[in-house]
């Protein structure tokens, strides 16, 4: 009798536990998401004080790591593998502060130093009579494509129209997290692709603890005011607001370096083709 209702005792203790830690989830869950009142606030103050808004706003906020990123060991066989595919080349060396090698084929002229790389088309890839957005998407995909998972995981970030064509960026990815630092600007005119500017190095591991970062809204409004200091009243339109990982400050990498991206908020409005960028963790606008 008494182990009987010893376990009708530890039967209704364990369910009160599970109520409460489901509550304690959910009450988690909450503190995390942006509501559906939050959000129509956002686009009233913003319509308020001239900020036009046309895309989809981040509703789910997790405490986030920050990522260390590291730059590999690369030859000059590996550069001729990923980017020439057994076309004929020239290399040259040249032993400056920071060695710059430069691979030549017929059709295009990498450039390599230390962990930038720009990959020239001297003659385009193409002809195009009439250039559009989907043309010059479907060029750099293609472009992409090629390289496969040679140089990791990558999608499709952003495209911005420019005086000659338009700038197209593929952004990396780790374990499904954005990282801008680590993205693909393609060049693509009349001629098809003219050029393609990346850094080279690669995510090794998330480090460090997990910190709050700050909402979506929150990030919005602190845009709004530093963009009111530096704009004063002049109407603008938001058409893409993504999280990622990103430097506090762009910079060279050694090979024996290892460096910490963070979290950040990409704002990006129309007719600029460098978006402004939020420091999630502080909610501060780091640059444009």
């Amino acid at each position: 009798m008494e182990w009987k209702n010893a376990k009708i005792f530890i039967i209704v203790l364990l369910s009160v536990l599970n109520v409460v830690l489901l509550g304690l989830n959910y009450r988690r869950h909450q503190e995390n998401t942006l509501t559906p009142n939050q959000e129509k606030a956002v686009f009233q103050v913003l319509s308020q004080n001239g900020i036009s808004l046309y895309t989809d706003l981040q509703t789910k906020f997790s405490p986030m790591k920050k990522i260390s990123l590291s730059i590999p060991v690369y030859s000059k066989d590996e550069l001729k593998r990923m980017f020439f595919d057994g076309e004929d080349t020239t290399v040259t060396v040249e032993n400056t502060e920071v060695e710059k090698i430069i691979i030549k084929s017929k059709t295009k002229v990498l450039t390599m130093k230390g962990n930038r790389g720009r990959l020239v088309f001297p003659s385009g890839t193409a002809n195009h009579q009439k250039l559009d957005k989907n043309i010059a998407k479907q060029d750099a995909e293609k472009f992409m494509q090629s390289l496969g998972s040679k140089l990791g995981s990558f999608e499709f970030g952003n495209i911005t129209k420019t005086e000659e064509g338009f700038v197209v960026e593929y952004f990396g990815k780790y374990k499904g997290d954005l990282v801008f630092a680590n993205a693909y600007r393609i060049t693509i005119t009349e001629k098809g692709i003219t050029s393609a500017d990346f850094p080279f190095f690669y995510p090794s591991g998330y480090t460090g603890e997990k910190k709050d970062i700050c909402f979506s809204d929150e990030a919005l409004f602190t845009f709004m005011k530093e963009y009111r200091k530096l704009e004063e009243k002049k109407p603008v339109t938001i058409t893409k607001m993504e999280l990622g990982y990103d430097f506090l400050e762009q910079e060279e990498l050694t090979q024996d370096s290892v460096v910490k991206l963070l979290p950040c908020y990409r704002i990006y409005i129309m007719g600029q083709e460098k978006p402004y960028i939020i420091n999630a963790y502080t909610n501060e606008m780091i640059s444009n």
